[in-house]
């Protein structure tokens, strides 16, 4: 087998999940479920791709219904893009968040990102600046001056919901209690606000999964604080030291997992739209990155937060009891205290717990982030040609 023969096969191999996935829906309504696998098989190998495994696992597993709390941003963007095509999350709703951008722009991009889809999702727009601490410059040397890399798409014509961000998290988790989860890529700003408006959210959100907070390494924006926490440390230390299921994503743990040119190149070819968004709007990134001494790629922080709802068996966690520091030259910084601390009598003892990343399979993370791009394209084409 030739090194292009090799990589056809593997991509369809690796795309092999998504497209079981894809055809267990058609089944699920149609019921004709070997008048589907012909119609997969023949289009496959119209394309000349050999078909050597498609039945791995034929259990249809329901999405896990979430809401995006967001400030895209580049690697946000790519986060955000790789829950649409996961077969494993429905995304009803996107929230903006200041951060990366102001939240008005934040709002912008994500309805620009809701069109480069084409999807028919409601966007909130959040809060406009933290809670009690002073808001932080926006970083448009990182993401740009229109938080994408610069590559300057267009307005979308669609509009945000009347609701405020908090509004929209609150009426959608209680109207559906136990069935919706939240993944917050920047400050927790817009979910601290929920909790004030509805404290029964508490107990009616599924699972929360955040990313942000430096343990063992150096901040991005403090000796010990990262730009998601210090962009509203008495937001975080709220959701974080709330009675919930939540986890850190940790940048301890994203900052393990980087995005090299080969694998941009490889999302550009084999990922369509979504691939060639990913790849222009890194490039400015990219650029900030080498240029602060990261030479080999770019850590891939929100995208790894998805991966993490979407594949836990990739990462290693432990429990912990989580304060975060609202003031003083320390204010951001999230303390985590174990067992020996928060099992014993004492400051500690009774603060729920919170779970952390400790550690990644940063290579794996990578492969699912393309092998979910790539499927969401051969789903399209397959969906195309049955048109």
């Amino acid at each position: 087998m030739g090194n292009a023969s090799r990589d056809v096969f593997g991509r369809v191999i690796g795309a092999v999940p998504q497209m079981v996935h894809h055809m267990q829906k058609r089944v699920s309504t149609s019921g004709k479920i070997f008048e589907e696998i012909e119609k997969l098989t023949r289009f496959l190998a119209h394309r000349g791709w050999t078909v050597v495994f498609l039945l791995a696992a034929f259990s249809i597993d329901a999405k896990e219904r979430v809401i995006i709390d967001t400030d895209p941003g580049v690697d946000d963007s790519q986060a955000i893009l790789f829950a649409f095509a996961s077969d494993e999350i429905e995304v009803i709703g996107l929230t903006s968040i200041f951060g990366n951008v102001d939240t008005g722009l934040a709002t912008r991009n994500a309805l620009r990102l809701i069109d480069l889809v084409d999807a028919n999702i409601p966007v909130a727009s959040g809060s406009v600046r933290p809670l009690y601490a002073k808001k932080l410059p926006t970083p448009t040397f990182v993401h740009g001056e229109d938080g994408l890399g610069e590559i300057w798409l267009p307005e979308s014509s669609r509009a945000a919901l009347d609701l405020t961000a908090a509004e929209f998290i609150v009426d959608t988790v209680m109207s559906n209690p136990g069935e919706i989860s939240l993944i917050a890529l920047g400050p927790m700003t817009n979910i601290a606000l929920a909790l004030a408006l509805e404290p029964r959210l508490a107990t009616s959100v599924k699972r929360i999964v955040a990313m942000g907070g430096v343990l063992a390494v150096p901040g991005n924006v403090s000796p010990v604080a990262s730009a998601n926490i210090l962009g509203d440390p008495h937001a975080a230390d709220i959701v974080l030291g709330t009675n919930w299921d939540v986890t850190l994503v940790l940048a301890d743990t994203t900052r393990q997992v980087k995005v090299s040119d080969e694998w941009l190149e490889r999302v550009r070819k084999h990922g369509g739209i979504s691939g060639d968004f990913i790849y222009r709007a890194s490039q400015f990134y990219r650029k900030f990155y080498r240029s602060s001494g990261v030479l080999e790629g770019f850590y891939n922080h929100d995208p790894t937060a998805v991966a993490f709802f979407i594949d836990e068996s990739i990462f290693s966690t432990e429990k912990r009891a989580i304060r975060v520091v609202t003031d003083g030259m320390s204010i951001g910084d999230v303390v985590a205290a174990g067992p020996a601390h928060y099992k014993q009598p004492g400051p500690w003892y009774g603060i729920p717990l919170a779970s952390v990343t400790t550690a990644v399979e940063a290579d794996k993370v990578m492969r699912l982030i393309e092998s979910t791009l790539e499927g969401a394209e051969i789903r399209e084409n397959f969906d195309a040609v049955q048109r």
